[in-house]
């Protein structure tokens, strides 16, 4: 019977860790050809590009995630988010500039936030 109930907590711990999102923050570009992870292929609309704290030598390329906008609200505005949406990591955020966790597409960037923002706070998670 113990046995099954430190299973049955194991199982559980492991579903709940899986659940947690990363904070970061965002911006958007446009995507260029050719990218650092498909070369010329059209990835699509909703792609990003990474950050160096995840890029991990391209170890990222082609993943999805999940975006979570989560603020920050301007002063004076109402709070700018819409919600989240899934991007696959198709590029490299280009440095030296690069100060963001992800650089979302235009498309991205506008379905979870007021256009009228530049940098956003956001959490994000493997989709």
């Amino acid at each position: 019977m113990e046995t099954r109930v430190l299973m049955v907590v194991c199982i559980l711990l492991g579903l709940v860790s899986e659940g947690v999102a990363a904070p970061g923050n965002a911006t958007f570009y446009v995507p260029h050809k050719p990218s650092d992870c498909h070369g010329v292929k059209e990835p699509g609309p909703m792609v990003v590009a990474a950050g160096n704290p995840i890029w991990n030598n391209g170890a990222i390329c082609g993943k999805k995630f999940n975006v979570t906008c989560i603020g920050p609200p301007s002063i004076g505005k109402k709070f700018p988010c819409k919600g989240s949406v899934i991007v696959t990591v198709v590029d490299r955020c280009a440095l030296p500039q690069c100060h963001t966790t992800f650089e979302l597409s235009r498309p991205a960037f506008d379905k979870i936030v007021d256009p009228t923002l530049v940098m956003i706070a956001i959490n994000y998670e493997p989709a």
